[in-house]
């Protein structure tokens, strides 16, 4: 998913650099839950609601 967004097309100039890239990336996607629902189903496991 982050492939997509985050780090399309982007020359990176450290390892800190991609480090902040990819955290940006991965607390933006925490938000979408259809994206992780998504994930979840092609894996054949099921989220269960809390």
């Amino acid at each position: 998913m982050l492939r997509r967004t985050t780090t399309t097309n982007r020359a990176f100039a450290d390892p800190h650099d991609l480090i902040t890239a990819v955290r940006l990336g991965l607390r933006q996607l925490q938000y979408r839950h259809d994206a992780l629902d998504g994930c979840l189903t092609g894996t054949g496991f099921l989220r269960t609601p809390r």
